[in-house]
């Protein structure tokens, strides 16, 4: 508190020392007297520097000389009065309220020469002769209203020679209704050199200070626009700004000076009307800087308020149109009212200060500094403003003091983000390392339990704890796959961690440039037809191999596509390729969104993705991975962006030596000849055990190494070039996995893939899809619609053998799950149908022992197809399971007698393969709860006959019927009925089939079962 006390004191006594030096010579009474009875004769000591016109000097109230006319003729009119002194005690107000009268003074000089006055104030307005010439005036004295005009406190000075080392100076002055008139402050005499000297120091301190608040304003108005976030120091701009224009309007009024002649009451305007501007920028700078301590309502208020002031006293008032006051009492209420109306502002303003004070908030001791300043300049203000009373310099104090309390406020505000930044800075740094270890140890804790979850799970498709059911294959296939991609994911952040820590290993050779297109043709085959993306390649095969890792490489080059890809949604991009100072320089240009600005510096940042972007995908690694790699390859990568016309990626790579290139040049040679020597005989056919792989790939030296690889360990191996010959031999031939190469000619693998599932689904047919691209996420997902695993090229035989025990392991897992269920399926509904038929033959045994008989050997027929399923496969012929039909249809028959009729429409020709007892259940169901529960019976007709491609069976029976409740729990398989829900689920695991119920009560039953001829054939 004390240095706060301190601080105040001392301000307060600086401005009290500047007025005193500055403006005491205007008050003090012990300055000499030296006009007399109007005269003064001065010497050579007296005119080494302007002297003040100080006594008695002669007046003619009520009358305006001119200097043509003689002083005698007015001689009764003359008084000696005091200069400076006020004149309403010796003028009289006209019949139009005008006051006026003539000054008049002689001052002899000891040599002749040019001399100056400067005149401080003379009110209301003036005209200065000198040896009868006009030599200046401000404002227009007249005795009448139309002529009359008025000066602004103007400061000026005038020049004349002496004549007979004598000055002769008279001075008209007129007065409207101004509280003060005549010569308010003394005249200042002196050689010319002297005036001139002495009015230009004045004028140059109030441009220094004026032109100073203006640059020191537009530099914290750059400095906001530069970071825009700061909006204090925009208003502290504008508040310095328009506070020198403000200074350059008042005292020796520079700006004028500057300007053409502007009337009186357009200066009092702008000087009015800019002080509530001031006042606006300032409660805005204080309000930014200290938020907490007011509420916007106030604020709005303020400003509304001001604006109001700004309009009436800088644009128009509507209440006085304008005109000047008609009474010394007009003038000061005028006065009034507009202090009344801007003072509140102020101690506002000045109250958040002393708020801020005493919360001691950050800054307040230079807050304490600013507020002591305005308060006393204020203060200073106020008085001028009622009483004309001079304080010559104060503003340079004001200016030296504002200037640096808001700039220390500024800079220790800025010193203390700095700090906070810097500690932030540190503190995200040590963060980001433990971030980097973090991923790091996370993804090592990640790939032991992903690795157990991918090892248990093939181990559960392969049927290593013995075969599971369909549906529980297709979850364990699922979570394999789930856990595949997030290994994927884990595999990208040990990479991007591994760059961090300097443990990426790359093994650069000589690579040629088609790897490019190599790239580019498989990602092309992976997208879509419909899509309104071309990728276009501009490559010269002709240039220099590059020096570096080839896998890392196709890496980069997928990167960048797959980042153009996902932000173009119309148009092209183009990948180029040429030397430039034996780099590669690999460009990959989009038509796409574009970047921002702002975003383009942080755009190869691990995780970072652009604001706004709807297509947010992944989490932000690729384009941090690609930099990493090209980095660590000794290569560079930029980009540059048009936000709206697209993005251009390009990155450079060393070229490889002669010696490297001359040997990766002989391995070329070697391939490509071989290519040209060896066309195989296609179809391949190698002949081995019962598992059929089928190679498709129209390189057809990649045909011969992996069929001879496959056949070694003892497949039977077929192989094709293209996808057309491998989709119409899967039609004919049964084939137990599929290798194929996703970049082929004329239908791509990944067309191929999705010509294969028509047929097949995974586990029926497993698809290993061979790549030339980087393992990558999203590239998976893609491929997973239609294959099981992929490999990229070149290809590890050792892996390619184990994928391939591993998928076929789980195709026969497959194929055994199907066959338990079948089994469980036909344990369930033997001793319903046995209960059954049983009843009926101990019923006809009683009456008919010819019919009991027959209805034994149907019994025997029933066991005979029994024992099969059991000792067979589960897959009967479909004449089997029609024999045991009529079998049953035969007891029931002979236990229903009339009551019971049997229709046949069946082709015997149709050679097919179904489930055993599939059939003979659902035409049990029909005489059990169609035909019995009606007392007059009903009739059952059994209908086999080929529809197109397709084999329909029809049983229906026209019964009771089954309600819709019901009916809709049969179809559903929420039913307890066995003899219906077996059969159903029996149907459902055959590929192709097509199962439908159709009833109505009271009407009957119709089921219909659609089944693909070919299966069974």
């Amino acid at each position: 508190m004390k240095k706060n006390i301190l601080i105040i004191l001392s301000i307060i006594m600086l401005f009290a020392l500047v007025f005193y030096l500055g403006n005491g010579h205007y008050f003090s009474s012990d300055q000499p007297q030296i006009v007399e009875n109007g005269a003064v004769n001065l010497d050579v000591d007296q005119l080494s520097k302007p002297i003040k016109l100080k006594g008695k000097w002669s007046f003619y109230p009520n009358v305006l000389i001119a200097p043509w006319e003689s002083l005698d003729s007015y001689k009764n009119k003359r008084i000696t009065i005091n200069v400076p002194e006020d004149l309403h005690d010796y003028m009289q107000p006209n019949e139009e309220g005008i006051s006026m009268g003539t000054y008049h003074i002689k001052v002899k000089v000891p040599v002749e020469g040019q001399y100056g006055l400067y005149i401080r104030t003379i009110r209301q307005s003036n005209r200065i002769f000198i040896n009868g010439v006009e030599v200046g005036a401000k404002g227009n004295p007249s005795t009448t209203i139309e002529d009359y005009r008025t000066e602004n406190d103007d400061k000026y000075t005038v020049f004349a020679r002496s004549d007979h080392k004598e000055l002769d100076i008279v001075i008209q002055v007129a007065n409207f209704h101004y509280p003060q008139a005549g010569i308010i402050y003394p005249i200042e005499f002196g050689s010319m050199e002297a005036i001139q000297h002495h009015y230009r120091l004045k004028v140059l301190a109030d441009a220094f200070i004026s032109i100073g608040y203006i640059i020191f304003g537009i530099f914290y108005i750059i400095f906001y626009g530069q970071k825009r976030r700061s909006k204090e120091e925009l208003f502290f701009g504008l508040f310095a700004i328009l506070l020198g224009f403000y200074m350059s309007f008042i005292n020796q009024k520079v700006f004028f000076l500057l300007m053409p002649p502007i009337l009186t009451i357009d200066q009092i305007r702008l000087q009015l009307g800019i002080l509530p501007l001031v006042l606006i920028c300032l409660t805005l700078f204080i309000y930014y800087m200290y938020p907490q301590l007011t509420k916007k309502k106030i604020i709005y208020l303020i400003i509304f308020l001001l604006g109001i002031v700004f309009v009436v006293y800088g644009i128009y008032n509507p209440f006085t149109k304008n005109h000047r006051a008609t009474s010394e009492e007009a003038v000061i209420n005028r006065q009034l009212a507009y202090i009344a109306l801007t003072a509140p502002v102020v101690l506002f303003n000045v109250w958040i200060l002393i708020r801020v004070m005493l919360k001691r908030l950050e800054g307040a001791r230079y807050i304490l500094i600013v507020l002591a300043a305005i308060c006393c300049y204020a203060i200073l203000l106020v008085i001028n403003f009622l009483t004309d009373m001079p304080f010559d310099y104060s503003e340079i104090v004001l200016f030296l003091l504002v200037l640096i309390g808001f700039t220390s406020l500024l800079n220790y505000r800025a010193n203390v983000a700095f700090l906070r930044i810097q500690a932030l800075s540190e503190e995200l740094i040590t963060h980001n390392q433990m971030k980097d270890e973090f991923l790091l140890k996370t993804s090592h804790e990640l790939r032991t339990p992903l690795n157990g979850i991918l090892n248990l799970s093939r181990s559960l498709m392969e049927g290593a704890q013995g075969p599971l059911k369909r549906a529980q294959q297709e979850q364990v296939i699922l979570i394999h796959n789930v856990a595949q991609r997030l290994g994927y994911l884990v595999e990208d952040l040990l990479f991007s961690s591994n760059h961090m820590t300097g443990e990426v290993r790359v093994s650069p050779r000589a690579v040629r440039v088609n790897v490019i297109n190599e790239v580019v043709e498989e990602i092309r085959s992976v997208m879509s037809r419909n899509s309104n993306v071309r990728i276009i390649t501009e490559v010269d095969l002709a240039l220099p191999a590059m020096l570096t890792d080839e896998l890392r490489f196709k890496q980069v080059l997928y990167n960048l596509l797959h980042n153009a890809i996902q932000h173009t949604e119309v148009g092209e991009i183009v990948v180029t390729a040429h030397t430039h100072n034996r780099q590669m320089v690999i460009q990959v240009s989009d038509t796409g969104l574009g970047i921002p600005p702002q975003d383009i510096e942080h755009l190869f940042n691990a995780f970072y993705q652009v604001r706004g972007n709807h297509k947010k995908e992944g989490l932000g690694l690729g384009l941090s991975i690609a930099k990493n790699i090209v980095e660590k390859l000794n290569g560079v990568i930029q980009v540059t962006s048009s936000l709206g016309e697209g993005t251009t990626f390009t990155f450079t790579m060393p070229l490889a030596i002669d010696e490297q290139v001359n040997n990766e040049h002989l391995g070329a040679i070697v391939t490509h000849t071989s290519t040209e020597v060896l066309q195989l005989d296609l179809p391949l056919f190698y002949k081995g055990n019962d598992k059929k792989i089928l190679i498709v790939d129209d390189d057809h030296i990649n045909i011969k190494v992996l069929a001879d690889i496959l056949a070694l360990k003892g497949y039977t191996v077929i192989g094709v070039d293209n996808g057309f010959d491998c989709v119409n031999y899967i039609k004919s031939n049964q084939v137990d996995c599929m290798l194929i190469d996703l970049m082929m000619d004329g239908m791509s693998g990944y067309e191929l893939c999705k010509q294969v599932r028509k047929q097949y689904d995974m586990l029926e047919l497993p698809i290993i899809v061979l790549t030339a691209i980087m393992k990558h996420s999203d590239l998976v997902q893609t491929l997973q619609v239609g294959a099981n695993d992929y490999l990229q090229k070149p290809v590890a035989m050792d892996e390619l053998l184990l994928r391939i025990e591993s998928l076929l392991a789980v195709r026969q897992s497959s194929l055994d799950a199907i066959e338990v269920e079948m089994n469980y399926l036909y344990s369930q509904v033997t001793p319903h149908f046995i209960y059954n038929t049983l009843n009926t033959i101990i019923g006809l045994s009683y009456s008919d022992m010819d019919n009991t008989r027959e209805a034994l050997y149907c019994l025997a027929t029933y066991f005979r197809a029994k024992l099969n399923v059991h000792y067979r496969n589960s897959m009967i012929l479909i004449e089997e399971e029609i024999e045991l039909v009529k079998a049953y249809l035969y007891i029931e028959k002979m236990r229903f007698g009339d009551r019971l009729t049997i229709k046949y429409d069946i082709d015997e020709s149709i050679q097919l393969m179904i489930p055993a007892l599939s059939l003979q259940p659902l035409v049990e169901n029909a005489v059990f709860h169609g035909i019995s529960k009606k007392p007059e019976g009903g009739t059952i007709e059994v209908s086999i006959q080929r529809e197109g491609q397709f084999v329909r069976i029809k049983i229906h029976d026209n019964g009771v019927g089954i309600p819709a409740k019901k009916l809709q729990q049969l179809i559903n398989e929420e039913s307890s009925r066995i003899g219906f829900s077996n059969p159903l689920k029996k149907f459902k695991l055959m590929k192709n089939a097509s199962f439908r119920l159709y009833s109505e009560e009271g009407k009957g039953t119709t089921i219909l079962i659609l089944l693909p001829e070919g299966d069974g054939a």
